[in-house]
């Protein structure tokens, strides 16, 4: 049934631009003159710390612009941008709390202590690590945004640590010299939500100018029911507050950016399905779709704080850029990990099922407060005669205290509540890095880059049983590592003909090692083990990139990557069907030797001024593959094939009003979730539609969210699985001055 309505929508919407394009164009004054056009290639971005356009970067990039992100709506979670990015696979593990974002076959680590494989940037800091929420954006980092970079293949000459798979780079709007603003009301009905975002931005004189920010959202009902708490586990509320304060006078410009944001986010949520004869559960046991029987009923909570202060200075020598921040992250997750609440399981037991589970009661409660300190400054050379470099140094402390508390129910030989199961992470880096390029001839370029980085790595784990905090001597250890490694890039590009450039780089990454935050349940098959070490990648990588007509703009590239030492996600063999450890499995990090990723991407982005209007069309697609080269199973969360395509057409109506139609479609095919198990990722095709009317100030829309009612699971294992969001209908109004 799906697919005949996608084909239905997809006629209609194109019926909707069919007659925009009919009404005649009585005014578009503001449409720049046919040869005025500018190329998507005329993009400004930083890939390699300086302004270049993206035509003449050789690396893999995507950026989506201010305009862009404006057509497809409020951006409230990465994965709406991603989803159009070809070889990247956002894992959502169906809470923001611990989503995570993969690229190129790297970043896997849900639920562990490990650093993200993917380098995340806001405003040039650095803003992973932790364990919980550590490996995607946060919604405060995606509002009021201006530009949204995704920088594909290894990034750890410039950008770092843990940039092994690439790069992901937002950057928030900041104060203008002028008097504006906007006002965003959004409405879903399914789920009554009520969202409003807005920006005031004042110049108070030449020099000064503060720009002000702020979200508020509620949303009470959800798709996925409680039964036993009657409520909705993907209820969210929250609120956020930004100022910032911009100062130029003459090369200097510098801006101070503070922000403060409390978020009540979606909890994990999951249905059972069984099958009959499986160990403990003869009978077999499902549950409805969206539905859960678990007794906790607490959403994740997490609570954002961040100041980041930049400058740049330009001088006849080049510019002095530099980066400091503090961001402060504490976060909040509960999981029932027998997933029953005491009546259903009785219900069960008595029907001669769900023999294995012993305790309805049996939970956690997971608290992260992390924070860290972050600086980087780097200055750009400007060009000597062939010759240009840059010279820059990264710093980073953070301190990550990470609590777990477990419940059960006290019995007459085991009086204990559960455990109390602090631990702390202090992490030191810093890095040297460089960059010098010269020019062998007009037409060819060669370039190389350099970074050594240092880090320093200790924890400390205790445990103590509730209520008698009696010392736990398994669950007590402190360990201390320091790591080191030297990154290199060296790309040389040609320039071709009509302004297109053919291009070869050999990059390398850097994952940092570390230390399991939890040693999981004692009786688990499969014990944690209580460290792992550093993960180090190298890259091969040829491309091209250029206008094939004067409207399109193409980039194609082909990547070969060879890691040491990876980085695999694996658990500790406990389920609710295992008679030994009958709880949920815990996920930790071992190194499972060495790996091969490759790939073949494309993407193709054309601005056409046609019928009276304005038509964007952007595509990409990509294959990619990988194994483990020790047990040859394929890698994890890399789907074999992503697609992805996205048309905007808005054209005027009548005098001073336009009308607009948007449709996003993404889509995977293939892979696995896990490199210990053969459960496939679930193929899935998704559409989005908005269709709207702008006036001089104001901007009307309707939207429809999966509108091709697409479902799919999103993770899955022997005994439970986690279905996506079904369509969600909404409007939107946004007031501009």
């Amino acid at each position: 049934m799906r697919r005949p309505f996608q084909r239905h929508l997809l006629l209609t919407s194109a019926g909707l631009a069919s007659v925009l394009t009919a009404m005649p164009a009585l005014a578009w004054a503001q449409t720049p003159g046919t040869g005025e056009a500018v190329s998507v290639g005329e993009v400004v971005v930083t890939a390699r710390r300086r302004e270049e356009r993206l035509r003449d970067v050789p690396v893999s990039a995507s950026v989506i612009d201010i305009n862009q992100l404006n057509e497809r709506g409020d951006i409230v979670d990465p994965q709406t941008v991603l989803n159009s990015v070809p070889g990247v696979k956002f894992l959502d593990t169906s809470s923001p709390s611990n989503s995570e974002i993969t690229l190129r076959g790297s970043g896997q680590g849900r639920g562990t202590s490990t650093e993200a494989a993917v380098g995340l940037y806001r405003n040039n800091m650095y803003v992973g690590g932790g364990v919980i929420g550590g490996r995607s954006l946060s919604r405060l980092d995606l509002l009021d945004l201006e530009q949204f970079q995704v920088l594909r293949g290894p990034q750890g000459a410039l950008y770092g640590r843990n940039a092994i798979g690439g790069a992901v780079a937002v950057t928030s709007a900041r104060p203008k010299w002028d008097t504006s603003g906007y006002v965003n009301l959004n409405y879903q009905f399914e789920t009554e939500l009520k969202q409003v975002q807005a920006a005031m931005n004042q110049a108070l004189s030449d020099e000064v100018a503060v720009r002000l920010t702020g979200e508020w959202f509620d949303q009470p009902k959800g798709f996925f029911f409680n039964a036993s708490q009657r409520n909705f586990i993907d209820r969210q509320e929250g609120y956020a507050a930004r100022g910032q304060i911009r100062f130029t006078r003459g090369e200097v410009d510098a801006n101070l950016l503070i922000e403060d944001g409390l978020y009540f986010l979606p909890g994990l949520r999951s249905a059972f399905v069984i099958n009959p004869g499986t160990t403990g559960f003869p009978l077999g046991y499902y549950t409805p779709k969206y539905t859960s029987y678990a007794n906790d009923g607490v959403p994740a909570k997490q609570r954002l704080q961040s100041i980041i202060g930049q400058f740049s200075w330009e001088a006849s020598l080049g510019t002095l850029s530099g980066t400091a921040g503090f961001r402060r992250r504490v976060s909040t997750t509960e999981n029932d990990t027998d997933q029953f609440d005491p009546a259903t399981l009785a219900k069960e037991k008595a029907r001669g099922n769900a023999t294995t589970v012993t305790d309805a009661n049996a939970a956690t409660n997971n608290n992260d407060d992390f924070e860290s300190l972050y600086a980087d400054f780097h200055f750009a050379g400007a060009q000597v005669g062939r010759f240009n470099w840059l010279v820059g140094l990264e710093f980073l402390a953070s301190d990550d205290q990470f609590t777990t508390v477990s419940g059960r129910t006290p019995t007459p030989t085991n009086t204990s509540l559960g455990n109390f199961l602090p631990g702390r992470t202090r992490y030191k880096s810093w890095a040297p890095y460089g960059s010098v390029g010269f020019e062998v001839t007009q037409a060819l370029n060669l370039e190389g880059e350099i970074r050594y980085s240092s880090d320093e790595k200790n924890r400390q784990n205790y445990g103590f049983t509730r209520p008698t905090n009696t010392p736990i001597a398994a669950q007590t250890s402190e360990d201390s590592e320091d790591f080191s490694n030297l990154d290199y890039a060296i790309s040389l590009t040609y320039r071709l003909p009509a302004d297109w450039i053919a291009y070869g780089r050999v990059a390398t990454g850097y994952r940092a090692g570390g230390f399991n935050a939890t040693v999981g349940d004692p009786r688990a098959p499969n014990p944690v083990i209580p460290s792992y070490q550093p993960e180090k990648g190298t890259s091969y990588e040829v491309g091209a990139k250029g206008d094939i007509s004067r409207n399109v703009f193409v980039t194609v590239a082909a990547y070969q990557n060879q890691v040491e030492d990876f980085q695999g996600q694996v658990d500790n063999g406990c389920a609710i069907t295992n008679p030994v450890c009958p709880v949920l499995s815990t996920a930790f990090i071992k190194n499972v030797g060495k790996a091969e990723v490759w790939g073949v991407e494309l993407t193709a982005n054309g601005r056409w001024e046609v019928l009276g209007g304005r038509l964007r069309v952007d595509a990409s697609a990509s294959r990619q593959g990988g194994k483990l080269k020790s047990t040859g199973r394929p890698i994890q969360q890399n789907p074999e094939w992503t697609r992805a395509a996205e048309v905007n057409f808005r054209r005027p109506v009548s005098e001073n009003i336009q009308g607009f139609v948007n449709l996003s479609y993404s889509g995977q095919t293939g892979g696995f979730q896990e490199i210990d198990s053969t459960y496939p990722l679930d193929d899935r095709d998704l559409l989005d539609v908005r269709l709207g009317l702008t006036f001089p100030r104001v901007e009307v829309s309707a939207y429809a969210n999966n509108a091709g009612q697409e479902s799919y699971i999103v993770f899955g294992s022997t005994t439970q699985v986690r279905y996506s969001d079904p369509r969600r209908f909404g409007l939107q109004v946004r007031y501009r001055w």
